[in-house]
Formats: C-alpha cells, sequence, structure tokens
C-alpha cells in the first residue's frame, strides 16, 4: 500500500528526516526517508522498532509519525503499550443536562452582547 504525501505532511517528512541518525546509531539500521514514507509495510516496521528504542526522542518521533501514518482512522495502534495506556484513562466527569444547557444558554448571551455592542 502506498501513502501519499501531501504538503501539510511536510511534518511528517521532518520527522522522519529527524529518525535517520538515531536509527542508524541504536539499531544499525539505514533508514529511506522516501520509502518510509510511501511504503506503509515499511513505514509500520520502522515505526515498531523505533518505539522499542531506549532513546526518548526517537519514541517520541516514532509515537508523532505513527499518529499521523495511522491516526484516527486507524482500528488498531501498532503497540500494545497504547492501548494500555489509553485505557488506564479516568473517565471524563458527567455534566448534567441541566447545566451543560445553562452553559451553552450563558455563552450565547454573552456572544450576542458581544455582537450587540458592536454595530453601529
Amino acid at each position: 500500500m502506498q501513502l501519499t504525501m501531501t504538503p501539510p505532511d511536510s511534518d511528517l517528512m521532518a520527522y522522519a528526516v529527524r529518525m535517520v541518525i538515531p536509527m542508524k546509531r541504536e539499531f544499525g539500521r539505514s533508514l529511506n526517508v522516501h520509502q518510509f514514507l510511501h511504503d506503509l509495510p515499511y513505514a509500520t516496521e520502522v515505526i515498531q522498532e523505533a518505539l522499542k528504542s531506549k532513546d526518548e526522542r526517537l519514541r517520541s518521533y516514532a509515537a508523532y509519525a505513527q499518529s499521523k501514518i495511522f491516526g484516527p482512522r486507524s482500528t488498531e495502534p501498532l503497540s500494545p503499550k497504547l492501548t494500555a495506556a489509553s485505557e488506564s484513562l479516568p473517565a471524563a466527569p458527567a455534566v448534567p443536562a441541566s447545566a451543560e444547557t445553562e452553559i451553552n444558554e450563558d455563552l450565547r448571551a454573552k456572544a450576542i452582547a458581544r455582537y450587540k455592542s458592536g454595530l453601529r
């Protein structure tokens, strides 16, 4: 499967370039940035290896690349460690519907007041 790089994904390319030296130092692996950006199985393999790194920066680069390549549409994360971390997050506190309605009405009233004060 091929990835396509759009102009906003230039950040992904910058992170891939930053991963070249740490990958070579720690794993002896020569990272091909072009292949990383256009070949999904290769990118998956590199990211999985980088996530096992002792270097915190390399792990953060890999996590960023993983989030960009396998973003919100992904059904499975590459690392089971990420799944366990997301499951341990506390649940958001429940807000009663009446309090939410009051907040929305208050915000709407403030927005209308700002709008009216700006009219001449």
